[in-house]
């Protein structure tokens, strides 16, 4: 008992030694096991005869074609969020709604042609001057006095040639200065080109018909100025004074 008192500090290290010592062991034997069963190759899963049924994704997908193509965003059409309904009285006190307003509802009601017409009439004295009449944009005729090789008073064109006797000619050839061309008129014959268009307009929430509208002319729709700034023969284009928009109405 004298000899356990006196060692038994070195007794429990011994054994504690002893028993780190016996671990090591163990743990060296479980590591080689463990290496040995990791070299092996992996077992195969156990093949089922049994095929699983496809999952049906159909909503899935139809949810995810929704997201990445979202329906565009119509800010136009019958609802009223964003296209206040406009009420007008005919004069029998009868309302009409209008869902548009504006140049899109604009109609073409006709387009009528506009002229330069140059004719010949006759010649003067010996036939060293001759009489025309001239007509502009179908406007107003004037009469003028031409000489050969000299520019008119209009300088719409300059006499070229005279066929024919000086006093009784058969055609006059003209070079037209604008564009150089060169044309034959006579009495029965004149020179006619279009030179531009008037147009009338209906617009139906005002009741309001704009007439022989030209390129250039402003008119106002719901208080707001619109200008018209090319016609042809089967169309207008107008534009916003305020926001320099551009709209084209067809004839119909």
């Amino acid at each position: 008992m004298q000899f356990l008192k006196k060692h038994y500090e070195k007794i429990i290290l011994c054994v504690v030694l002893l028993s780190l010592a016996a671990a090591a062991v163990s743990m060296e034997t479980i590591l080689r096991r463990l290496r040995d069963e990791m070299a092996q190759p992996p077992s195969q899963p156990p093949v089922s005869s049994r095929r699983l049924a496809p999952l049906d994704l159909t909503a899935e997908e139809a949810s995810l074609a929704q997201v990445t193509n979202p329906p565009p965003v119509v800010l136009s059409g019958e609802h009223n969020l964003f296209n206040p309904v406009m009420w007008r009285k005919k004069p029998n006190g009868e309302l009409l709604k209008f869902t548009r307003t504006g140049p899109d509802i604009l109609s073409v009601t006709n387009i009528v042609p506009l002229y330069t017409i140059i004719a010949y009439d006759h010649p003067t004295g010996n036939g060293a001057i001759y009489v025309f009449t001239i007509q502009q944009h179908s406007g107003k005729k004037i009469v003028e006095y031409p000489k050969k090789d000299e520019k008119t008073r209009t300088g719409l064109y300059v006499i070229r040639d005279v066929k024919g006797p000086p006093d009784n000619p058969t055609d006059i050839q003209l070079e037209i200065l604008e564009t150089g061309e060169k044309v034959l008129i006579s009495p029965n014959n004149p020179y006619k080109h279009v030179d531009g268009y008037t147009v009338d307009l209906r617009y139906d929430p005002e009741n309001h018909n704009f007439l022989k509208q030209k390129v250039g002319d402003i008119f106002t729709l719901d208080g707001e100025q619109y200008k018209i700034i090319e016609i042809t023969n089967n169309l207008v284009r107008v534009q916003s004074i305020k926001t320099t928009k551009q709209t084209t109405i067809n004839l119909k």
